[in-house]
């Protein structure tokens, strides 16, 4: 396990998935915990023989190459990057104090070379990652799988977002395995007015919005975008997270919704209040085969997959702060000029320290 700990924010890299692992932020006399991690990570016999090596160690964040299905039986879900063994090849320490662990897959994605930068600057309530693929062929459906758990409900906000949609099946069909509430599949313009399969519509921007229920959607950035956020108010758990990506890159932001909706090993209806708020470019949890190729979001211009043969940079950040007084939702977030500013929709701002090349200009 390789630890980054620098003033205000340390983590942990598991190596096996690449998890980040253990995130603790010490911000204006709060410690936050923001990021999720599954109930059976401790116990070494939760595992089914038949699970995706990521199961066993699944928390914080983690990055998926292809995401979701791979087409392959002998390839994990989610890809080598999230099951494989990342090697570490060396940390690096900043004239400003700053740390980053540098990390290679072993394993090849289409025969690309896949690293891994993790990024900590003194001060700074962020997580700065960057991963690149080089060489190989082909097309493959990209994500970040961030997670926090927020047993006392958030308020989730985003960036425009052109329209969200559910995919062709939902998690669970079996109700002796679990149970889905959404409709599948939908389209609807705002995550305010969304189907379900009984008829009713919900606001799905307050989590959880239903007991025993594992779902997932899809929400589409604008085709010209060139940074993307998404922040979520938790104020019973006392933080506000946030990310900010390179929106041509990670093209949409994939909500999976967990809550006691399974019941069969590891999960075993205990995994509850986990918001997966997963910043992809995929056609759902569709393989490479369906994502890289002709398909009906593909046909309108959407990117649904990154081409490999050349350098795919995927640059993506997240970070929290404590929850100022009278925030609820935030409307807004910038960045530019070495900061990073959150806007509530009461107009109060926060104000943190942001590497002002990480996104460059956009």
């Amino acid at each position: 396990m390789c630890r980054l700990v620098v003033e205000g924010i340390s983590l942990a890299v598991e190596p096996r998935g690449g998890m980040l692992a253990d995130l603790v932020i010490e911000r204006n006399g709060h410690r936050l915990a923001p990021l999720h991690r599954a109930p059976w990570v401790q116990e070494l016999d939760a595992m089914p023989a038949d699970a995706a090596p990521h199961l066993a160690v699944l928390e914080g964040d983690f990055f998926c190459a292809p995401f979701g299905r791979t087409d392959d039986p002998a390839i994990p879900a989610h890809g080598w990057p999230a099951n494989g063994r990342w090697q570490l090849e060396g940390i690096d320490v900043g004239a400003d104090g700053s740390k980053t662990g540098r990390f290679e897959l072993p394993e090849r994605v289409n025969g690309a070379v896949v690293s891994k930068e993790m990024t900590l600057r003194p001060g700074h309530p962020v997580v700065y990652q960057r991963h690149v693929l080089r060489g190989g062929s082909g097309r493959v459906p990209i994500a970040h799988h961030a997670m926090i758990r927020v047993p006392g409900g958030a308020r989730v906000s985003f960036s425009p977002k052109d329209f969200g949609a559910t995919p062709t099946t939902p998690q669970e069909s079996d109700p002796a395995r679990g149970r889905s509430l959404l409709a599948y599949p939908q389209r609807f313009d705002s995550l305010a007015d969304v189907g379900l399969v009984d008829g009713r519509r919900l606001d799905l921007s307050r989590y959880p919005w239903a007991e025993t229920q594992e779902d997932f959607l899809t929400l589409f950035d604008p085709q010209a975008a060139r940074v993307g956020w998404s922040a979520a108010v938790a104020k019973v758990d006392g933080f506000v997270f946030f990310a900010v990506k390179d929106a041509s890159v990670l093209t949409q932001t994939s909500l999976w919704m967990s809550n006691g909706g399974r019941s069969y090993a590891p999960w075993s209806s205990r995994h509850l209040a986990v918001l997966g708020i997963e910043e992809t470019c995929a056609h759902f949890g569709d393989g490479p085969a369906v994502s890289g190729g002709d398909n009906d979001l593909s046909r309108q211009g959407y990117r649904t997959a990154v081409t490999l043969g050349g350098r795919v940079d995927v640059r993506y950040a997240l970070g929290a702060i404590p929850v100022p007084d009278g925030w609820s939702e935030v409307m807004d977030i910038t960045v530019g000029g070495g900061k990073l500013v959150l806007t509530d929709v009461s107009g109060r701002r926060e104000t943190v320290p942001f590497d002002p090349e990480f996104l460059g200009d956009r």
